[in-house]
């Protein structure tokens, strides 16, 4: 029985270090990759930071020679240097106003390597928006691109440098419990004999590129002080601070709006069955108009409350959506916002439905709560987020022109919201009307009368079937593009339809409605599940649901599962109360409502999804496109990059998760998903060096040995490819080449000027204490 025991014990035993063995192996292999990857970045942007120096220092050189010569024009040569204007006295003005700044004087008198010639042919693999045509690319645009470039690289080398910290740790604990539980001696044997003997333990190039970083940001955009430069870049990584105060004021926010929303409608159900006609039509447009701009607040906050479920599960969406490291809004300060609308408009519910103020002012509450909601998103000073509002705003620029702008995740993601958000887009032809004839005979503005009203509810589907013909136009893939566009013209259909019912109200009418309706409900429920969820995986670790989940509590899925179709076809209302064309304004009303609590849900796993890809193939940063073409290393770097980068981005496990399994090569897009569960904490299947996974994917893309469903949960990857297909012409065209970064410039300019009066400052209180201390020695 002991040596029956005691082989049990020993098998345990090697089962427990053969697993610590080949998790070591995973983060050896994964680490050295990367850590690769890094040194062959660096050199591109030490490449990229010198032709901009160059390039500066030419410029300057030129100005100055020209100047001296009495010249008043600068032509570009033919490695397209700057370019100057022959605008004479103009010219002049110019150059006595906008001086050169520190940081081009201080280039000027660097020593300049010899300029690299561009590469001859167009890049096979560029990106399709955000690059310029030619090489031409102003000093402006040029620094800014590197900067951010940087930033991006020194938050993904320290990202790295906590993955290798947390395996070590998990290591090590693992180590400890198992000489703990069996009373192991000597302790800390695999930790001493192959964890602190691997790379990743002793490799100090990472702390090499880490230091190198902070000089070159110092020396090309710090004039040199290191102190200033390395604060910048620690600070994007810096964590979150204490948040308790924005959480306290949106709950005053919250509750102080409620009671006057509360009191205003109290007002507003008494004025329903006031005596005269023209008030109670009055109060009920009204309504209406109220009831758009809370379900927009609606929106909103479920969005909030999506950012503090993916904070919680530690689901990366600031990197999802992009957002700027430098000025992200926590889930606290972002709640703020939409508590102060709800206040805004429980106090106009209160003043108007009060009757407070003259009779002339009633109908017109409506319109300075817009005025001033507008205003406040609009608002030009550096206050109230400034670079989130200018994000917004910008990201419903490039919405209003679908089509002309390449399709970023934030454009289709706006598209779907507000496909959910068609109340309150109608009411936009309500308000118009209403105001427009002064409020006479109000009933000749509502969706019976209207045709515009049935226009404006098709505008979202429109937007979004604009912004997948654009997909398809730069990437040539017929699926899933030219399929979802199928989608949203099934939504565009069941509009126009829906609107042609309520104006004439035949049951041929209401039959093409409900057919359209019908097929897509179907049509959007599949595209939900199988499509943006990824869900109903065959074989799957959890039962209908997918190898890879970041949320902790399953239970939600098979709730969203459910509720998501089932709220698809909340239309049916429509056409069970077919006794009222008009449909009531609280039926339609609650089918909005229904709607946008539905998107709320939805939203949620589709980041979800979205991020657990980007888990399964380690990305967690992105590579900011260059603005110069060189050669060789780009052309070394973007065919190494073709191997790991999906749509030309590096990809680091974030540190939330201790092994990830898999790696995907963006080339192929029909690589099989790493299984990692709750967001990479779990290691689910096995693999050994990183060429033996390749060698295993590349098996699997050429036999073809795919599923459907498969097929359809990778899709939505797509939406982050921004890298065109090998040999494919530029499509974007040189006009929207560099538009979708241009919103930044005056912010990153201004962050600028600030830090360098910054920097002039500290300069001169490190003068005075020098100077201090120099005269106290010499007392």
């Amino acid at each position: 029985m002991q040596a029956m025991a005691l082989d049990v014990y020993q098998q345990k035993e090697r089962e427990f270090f053969e697993f610590l063995a080949s998790e070591l192996e995973k983060v050896e292999s994964f680490y050295k990759m990367k850590e690769d990857q890094a040194a062959d970045r660096l050199a591109v942007l030490k490449e990229q930071l010198r032709e901009m120096r160059n390039r500066r220092a030419y410029e300057l050189n030129e100005e100055r020679r020209k100047r001296k010569q009495g010249a008043h024009d600068v032509m570009a040569d033919e490695n397209g240097h700057g370019i100057l204007s022959d605008h004479g006295y103009l010219d002049q003005v110019k150059h006595k106003i906008f001086k050169p700044g520190p940081n081009s004087r201080a280039m000027s008198n660097m020593a300049q390597t010899p300029v690299i010639g561009g590469v001859t042919g167009p890049d096979d693999r560029r990106d399709y928006i955000r690059r310029p045509a030619q090489d031409q690319v102003s000093y402006k645009t040029a620094k800014r691109k590197l900067k951010l470039a940087l930033q991006e690289f020194y938050r993904g080398l320290e990202l790295l440098k906590s993955y290798a910290l947390l395996n070590r740790t998990a290591f090590r604990k693992l180590n400890k419990k198992y000489d703990k539980a069996v009373n192991a001696r000597p302790p800390y044997r695999f930790m001493t004999e192959k964890v602190n003997k691997a790379w990743f333990v002793n490799s100090d190039a990472l702390e090499g590129h880490i230091k190198t970083v902070e000089d070159m940001y110092a020396q090309y955009f710090e004039r040199g002080n290191h102190k200033i430069a390395a604060g910048k870049l620690k600070s994007l990584i810096k964590r979150k601070g204490d948040e308790s105060g924005s959480a306290f004021r949106s709950g005053i926010l919250i509750g102080t709006g409620v009671v006057f929303a509360v009191q205003g409608l109290t007002f507003a159900a008494q004025l329903l069955i006031h005596e005269e006609e023209s008030v109670r039509q009055e109060t009920s447009f009204l309504m209406q108009i109220y009831g758009g701009y809370f379900l927009m607040l609606f929106m909103f906050g479920l969005f909030v409350l999506n950012c503090w479920m993916w904070t919680e599960n530690k689901i990366n969406y600031p990197f999802i959506f992009e957002f700027d490291q430098r000025h992200h809004l926590d889930w606290r300060q972002l709640a703020e916002f939409p508590s102060f609308f709800l206040l805004l408009l429980g106090i106009f519910i209160w003043l108007n439905f009060s009757r407070y103020g003259s009779d002339d002012v009633f109908l017109y509450y409506p319109v300075v709560l817009i005025g001033i909601s507008a205003l406040i998103i609009l608002f030009p000073a550096r206050v109230l987020a400034p670079t989130s509002r200018k994000w917004f705003a910008y990201a419903h620029w490039r919405l209003l022109l679908a089509g002309f702008y390449p399709v970023e995740f934030r454009d289709f993601f706006l598209g779907d919201i507000y496909c959910s958000l068609t109340y309150a887009v109608c009411n936009v032809s309500l308000f118009f009307c209403l105001y427009a004839n002064h409020w006479d005979e109000p009933t000749q503005c509502n969706s019976s009368h209207s045709r515009l009203i049935g226009f404006f509810g098709a505008i979202p589907p429109i937007w979004r079937f604009l912004q997948c013909l654009r997909r398809y136009r730069d990437t040539r893939n017929i699926f899933p593009h030219l399929v979802n566009g199928g989608k949203y013209t099934m939504s565009i259909l069941a509009a126009m339809t829906l609107s042609v019912y309520r104006i004439s109200g035949t049951h041929t009418n209401l039959a093409a409605f409900i057919v359209f309706a019908t097929i897509n409900g179907v049509y959007t429920a599949v595209w939900d599940l199988f499509m943006d969820f990824s869900l109903l995986q065959p074989n799957s670790r959890h039962k209908f649901l997918r190898d890879i989940t970041a949320i902790k509590k399953r239970w939600i899925y098979y709730v969203i599962m459910v509720a998501d179709p089932l709220l698809r076809f909340a239309w049916i209302l429509y056409a069970i109360f077919t006794h009222d064309r008009q449909h009531s304004t609280v039926v339609s009303f609650l089918v909005a409502a229904a709607e946008v609590f539905r998107r709320g849900i939805w939203t949620l796993l589709r980041v979800e999804n979205e991020h657990c890809a980007n888990v399964a193939v380690y990305k967690a940063s992105r590579d900011v496109p260059l603005p110069y073409s060189l050669a060789p290393l780009v052309e070394r770097t973007s065919s190494e990059e073709g191997d790991h980068d999906d749509g030309g981005r590096s990809e680091v496990l974030s540190a939330g998760g201790a092994t990830a399994t898999g790696v995907r090569p963006a080339s192929s897009r029909r690589d099989e998903e790493a299984g990692v569960a709750h967001g990479g904490d779990e290691a689910v299947a096995s693999g050994t060096g990183v060429r033996r996974r390749r060698t295993t994917v590349t098996q699997e893309a050429s036999s073809g040995a795919r599923s459907i469903s498969k097929m359809l949960a990778e899709a939505h990857r797509q939406d982050f490819v921004k890298r065109r297909q090998p040999g494919q012409e530029d499509l974007a065209g040189p006009a929207h080449s560099d538009r979708g970064t241009q919103s930044d410039d005056d912010l990153d300019e201004e962050d600028d000027e600030c830090d360098e009066v910054r920097a002039d400052r500290e300069a001169e209180v490190d003068l005075e204490r020098a100077r201090g201390l120099a005269g106290g020695s010499m007392g």
